[in-house]
Formats: structure tokens, C-alpha cells, sequence
């Protein structure tokens, strides 16, 4: 795997990406960019304007392309390809503290009218530690827009002020979106849709609400706020371990007039803004395959909800968050804490989001790199 290195500044020195002393700029990395490549952006400026990707690796051949990024090369593990970005105690502390210093590299479109960053049939590109945004929110303008790509994944990465802030459309599959916050979209927050299947978001901060699923799977993430949290409207899509909470029409909508959809959901926490709005909607045809183990209650009225959660072992209970306002949604309620699906082993698990790797304080740097080895 060949270190590469991208510099805000860039190009510098001879322009190859051999260094930082002769970095690439981002446009260059997007077309050079071998696969097996492994590109350290650096923190070093605003990448300002619009991208297109232009390299990729093989999904046949199972050849990547890895882009993070950084702040200081010292600081990084060259060998586990570990940037300082990802290191809890100093910088990233996780999508629960989206504005934390240091742990993103800045691409702004500043105001163009299109896509800031367009990938389309580029597979298994890797993208860590970015931050995505635009402040022209026009129809169809994203944050960053994937079609027809297989294999693209989105780690750390934060996504803001577009009318579609992450679109992964068009056939495309085997993408994932993790530990990643959204937040001031126009119209959706992140959209999985147009004949895409066997896509998974998990442990992500949706700030508004908003995720619209095509035959993925959506898992412990957190929705504040809202018209939904989650839209399951075509065709089968699995939906566990997720806090839904303050939404103003309903926490989670499956089914289509055009599309029949299947859900399955488990684990799951509804506290819609009010207690007449539904925890779960049937929006046109639709079936749910299953429901179980969730919980509904409207915390803002103190009330179980008019239609009470019908799902197996449901309960219609206050999980207790240690503070819904300030947006710490641990909960407190054992009944909550132990009233989950039990696993294979038969063990009882939780009720809700499970983002305590950074919801509780952050263990010493040194801890850091084994525990991070395992989730890069």
C-alpha cells in the first residue's frame, strides 16, 4: 500500500504526492490516485469549490482506495494507517460533539450550484474524516453524491447545508456510512434510494431527522427532530437499535403506493414530539414482517403515546435519557437498559442507540490505537 499525501496548498514540490514536501492537490488525488493507494489529506487549509472523483478500485478485484485526514503526520500511525483525527482524547470525540476541533478536513463548495463532491461508478473508495458542506441548497445540490458505486464507505465524516446532504443512488451497494453526523438539509439528511440495496448506516447522529432507506439497513443512530426519523418506503429494509426522538409526523414510515415494502424492526426508541403522532407509519402498500422489542413514550407530555407500541415485548415506557435537551440519550430505565432481543446466547440487550464507545468519556490515548485497529 503506497502513502500518498494531499496538501490544501497543493501541488508542491513536484506535484507527485510522494510527501507532503511534494503534495497533491485534492483535484490531483481524485484523478491519480492508484488502487491501494492510501492519501493523507492534511488539515492544513479549506479545500474550497467542487470535486469529481475520478479514480477507483476494482469491486471484481477487491482493489481500494483509502482517503483520511489528518493534522499532523508525527501523530499518525503510518503503519496501521491511523490517523490523529481518529483519536478520541484530542480531536474526534464522536458524532455525539460534531463540533469538536481539529477532526475534520474542511471541503467547502462555497455556494456552487452542483454537487460539491460527485463519485459515480468509482468502487471501493474509503473516505474518513472529512467534512462535507455547501451553503447553496438549490433542488438536487448535495454535500457529496454517490451513483452507481460499490464498496464506498463514509467513517467520521460530517455532512451539512445541502438540499441532500449524503445521496447514495442509482444501484449502488455495499456502501457504508458510520460514526458520521448530518445535520441542516433542505430536503433529506442522507437518501439511499434508485434501485440501491445492501447499504448499512450505523452509530451516526442525524441532526433534523430524515434518512430515506431502498433495501438497506439502518442501526444504532440517533434522529433528532424532523417531519420523520426514518423513511422505510421501498421494498425491504431492516431497521434495529435506533433513537428516534421529537419527530413531528412520526418516528419511523415504511411502505410506497408504488413500491410494496417490508420491514423489520426491533430495538428500537419512539418518542415522537407529541403523544398523537405515531411511533410507526404505514405510508401507501407495505407489510411489516417484524416488530418487536421497541419502546414508544412521548417524554415532552410525560405519556404513553395514544397508539400504544404493539410490537412483541414492546414496552410503552420513559427510557429515562440522562438529558434529551443537551442530546444525551443514554438511558437510565433498567427495563429499557435489559429489555432488547436477546442475542443468540439468550443475554437481554438494550433498548435504543449504543453509542457508548463515545458517549461516555474517552479513555487515555495510549488505549486508544488497539481499540481503533478493530473499527477503522
Amino acid at each position: 500500500m503506497a502513502d500518498k499525501y494531499v496538501s490544501a496548498h497543493g501541488p508542491k514540490g513536484t506535484g507527485d504526492g510522494s510527501s507532503e514536501e511534494n503534495a497533491w492537490s485534492l483535484e490531483n488525488a481524485l484523478m491519480y490516485a492508484a488502487a491501494d493507494d492510501f492519501v493523507w489529506v492534511k488539515n492544513d487549509g479549506t479545500y474550497s469549490g467542487t470535486f469529481v472523483v475520478g479514480c477507483g478500485g476494482s469491486y471484481t478485484e477487491n482493489t481500494h482506495i483509502y482517503f483520511a485526514g489528518y493534522n499532523n503526520i508525527n501523530n499518525c500511525d503510518l503503519e496501521n494507517h491511523i490517523s490523529d483525527m481518529d483519536y478520541g482524547k484530542e480531536y474526534w470525540q464522536g458524532p455525539l460533539n460534531p463540533d469538536a476541533a481539529d477532526c475534520w478536513v474542511d471541503v467547502d463548495g462555497q455556494g456552487a450550484a452542483t454537487h460539491v463532491v460527485y463519485q459515480y461508478q468509482k468502487n471501493n473508495i474509503h473516505w474518513r474524516n472529512f467534512y462535507f458542506h455547501n451553503n447553496n441548497k438549490a433542488a438536487f445540490n448535495c454535500a457529496f453524491y454517490v451513483k452507481s458505486c460499490s464498496g464506498v464507505t463514509f467513517t467520521k465524516c460530517k455532512f451539512t447545508d445541502a438540499y441532500t446532504n449524503l445521496w447514495v443512488d442509482i444501484g449502488s451497494t455495499n456502501c457504508e456510512i458510520k460514526y458520521c453526523f448530518f445535520r441542516d438539509s433542505t430536503v433529506m439528511n442522507l437518501e439511499i434510494g434508485g434501485g440501491s440495496y445492501l447499504n448499512i448506516y450505523s452509530h451516526c447522529v442525524f441532526d433534523g431527522g430524515m434518512v430515506k432507506m431502498y433495501r438497506s439497513v439502518g442501526c444504532n443512530s440517533i434522529f433528532v427532530g424532523g417531519s420523520y426519523g426514518i423513511g422505510a418506503f421501498y421494498y425491504q429494509n431492516i431497521v434495529f437499535n435506533n433513537t428516534m426522538y421529537n419527530q413531528t409526523s412520526y418516528c419511523l414510515g415504511y411502505g410506497h403506493n408504488s413500491y410494496a415494502g417490508g420491514l423489520i424492526e426491533y430495538n428500537n426508541i419512539f418518542i415522537p414530539a407529541a403523544k398523537n403522532i405515531a411511533a410507526i407509519y404505514r405510508n401507501g402498500n407495505g407489510s411489516i414482517t417484524y416488530s418487536g422489542y421497541g419502546c414508544a413514550y412521548c417524554v415532552g407530555e410525560d405519556s404513553a403515546l395514544d397508539s400504544l407500541y404493539g410490537g412483541e415485548k414492546g414496552l410503552n415506557v420513559n427510557p429515562g435519557f440522562v438529558d434529551a435537551a443537551g442530546k444525551d440519550f443514554r438511558v437510565r430505565n433498567p427495563l429499557v437498559l435489559r429489555g432488547g432481543m436477546p442475542d443468540f446466547a439468550g443475554n437481554a440487550s438494550q433498548i435504543g442507540a449504543v453509542l457508548q464507545e463515545y458517549q461516555f468519556a474517552n479513555r487515555a490515548r495510549a488505549a486508544n490505537p488497539a481499540r481503533l485497529s478493530i473499527i477503522k
